[in-house]
């Protein structure tokens, strides 16, 4: 039986529920046990925004905060990585699985044209020794206890450079695989076949092209913790360069981390996890996985963590940065404070748009009172279709329907990154008191085609531990002091 306390906590979330603006399109969950929610950026913050007794956890390393939530596990972890590359954090995966639990890894498979560079050795050369080292596991065999089960949208075959596999202390050949010749897209490919793939609904070893994105970046821990951010796992990502992430030195590109301790969040990101596993067992099932376009149509599911309500949202199942775009339509009266790797999504650039000056025409506005303060990666800064154009008022040098170069008639406050390496967060914080973050940039492909996943979380504080960072950002891009 419930006592007095626990029916008058169920009370007020159930009031909470029914006064939330998009109660009608999301799928409430009331809580039975509290919550924690940890924000890390690996950045510095401004603390002189910060709330008493506020200050944002910052120049924090990443891959320690995932290594120890790794090590915590009891009995299972789910992974979804777009990419992986730290010896230490593979190290640290396999001496994990060795103990006993369970590890289902989903990757993104990369087109090897979109993943040659410069060197002999690429990222993907790199990528695929590193996880045939995850499943071979500890004893460096297959298909033994150890071994870490690995899936992707598209088929990753095994590295064959025998130089390389040495170096990685691997066999010189990967034959022990099994040798495949499939259809991936419209192309006949063979090869050591590492971790499968989706399948076509026909079957006959036909899979989907590599060309889109499994772009999250979550750990789901014991189905009681999520870890999830921006942060790509790899040295680029955190150090920037391999001296640097010897030495400890965080030179890498600009991120933040979100740790959730909530079963229910647990639940909703698993699902979305065996969404794409295809299966809640150990291994993955090809024909009933589903990635990107393909997935099943859903709706946000909003949860209560001690009073503090947290949207959880996936691409493209509920066309997250459409929700975004919603977000700032109904809530945002005052303020936005962002900053952004890649911004090209239209109705968001409009949208903000009418905030500032009250209008979605060309050159055309009457400014209102409305703030905004955001940076954005300088990569991106001067391409035709990012909205730094439109919102600068600049003419672009072409348009397209879903970009048609709508400028703004009184440029917003918003600037080039001045970082180091890549700003390679997407954050938004709202009135200073709601935070988007995840690893969706604001974009077509991660609204309607890539997999992604996105917080949104109504909270002051944990909204300005966000301002403090992203201040620090628009400080460094702006030039301001103050």
């Amino acid at each position: 039986m419930k006592s007095i306390k626990q029916i008058i906590i169920i009370v007020l979330l159930a009031v909470l529920v029914s006064c939330s603006t998009t109660k009608e399109t999301t799928e409430t969950i009331v809580l039975g046990l509290p919550g924690k929610i940890k924000v890390y950026f690996n950045k510095s913050a401004n603390e002189s925004v910060a709330l008493p007794g506020n200050k944002a956890q910052h120049s924090v390393n990443l891959e320690n905060k995932l290594i120890d939530l790794i090590s915590s596990a009891d009995s299972t972890l789910d992974i979804a990585s777009y990419e992986i590359n730290l010896p230490r954090l593979i190290d640290t995966l396999i001496s994990t699985a060795a103990k006993g639990i369970r590890i289902r890894l989903v990757m993104d498979a990369k087109s090897e044209a979109d993943s040659e560079d410069d060197d002999s050795f690429s990222r993907y050369d790199i990528l695929k020794l590193y996880l045939e080292k995850l499943n071979r596991g500890k004893d460096g065999k297959l298909n033994t206890d150890d071994d870490i089960i690995i899936f992707a949208d598209s088929p990753i075959f095994a590295n064959e450079n025998s130089s390389q596999r040495d170096s990685f202390n691997l066999p010189l050949s990967p034959g022990e695989y099994k040798f495949v010749e499939v259809t991936i897209g419209n192309e006949l490919q063979s090869g050591f076949l590492l971790a499968d793939g989706e399948l076509k609904p026909s079957g006959q070893n036909s899979y989907y092209s590599p060309g889109n994105q499994m772009h999250n970046k979550f750990v789901v821990v014991d189905d009681e913790a999520v870890f999830t951010g921006s942060w790509n796992f790899t040295v680029t990502g955190l150090y920037g360069t391999e001296y640097n992430m010897q030495r400890g030195i965080l030179d890498g590109n600009q991120q933040h981390s979100v740790i959730i301790e909530n079963k229910e969040i647990a639940a909703i990101y698993k699902e979305e996890f065996e969404t794409m596993w295809g299966s809640s067992s150990d291994y993955p099932n090809p024909m009933n996985s589903k990635f990107h376009k393909r997935k099943p149509k859903d709706i946000p599911k909003t949860v209560y963590i001690d009073s503090i309500r947290v949207d959880v949202l996936f691409s493209p199942s509920t066309n997250a940065v459409s929700y975004i775009t919603d977000l700032v339509r109904t809530e945002a009266d005052h303020s936005i404070l962002f900053s952004i790797f890649a911004f090209s999504y239209q109705p968001l650039v409009d949208i903000i748009k009418y905030k500032w000056e009250n209008s979605f025409e060309d050159m055309t506005g009457e400014r209102t009172n409305f703030s905004i303060r955001g940076v954005f990666d300088r990569s991106f800064w001067n391409q035709w279709w990012s909205a730094s154009v439109d919102m600068t008022g600049r003419t672009a040098k072409q348009s397209s329907a879903d970009n048609p170069n709508t400028r703004w008639k009184y440029p917003a406050n918003v600037f080039p990154d001045a970082e180091r390496r890549k700003l390679h967060s997407k954050t938004m914080v709202i009135d200073e008191e709601i935070v988007v973050v995840g690893s969706a940039n604001w974009s077509t492909n991660a609204n309607e085609t890539n997999d992604e996943n996105t917080l949104i979380i109504y909270d002051k504080k944990i909204a300005n531990q966000f301002v403090q960072e992203i201040f620090a950002r628009y400080m460094n891009a702006s030039g301001l002091r103050n």
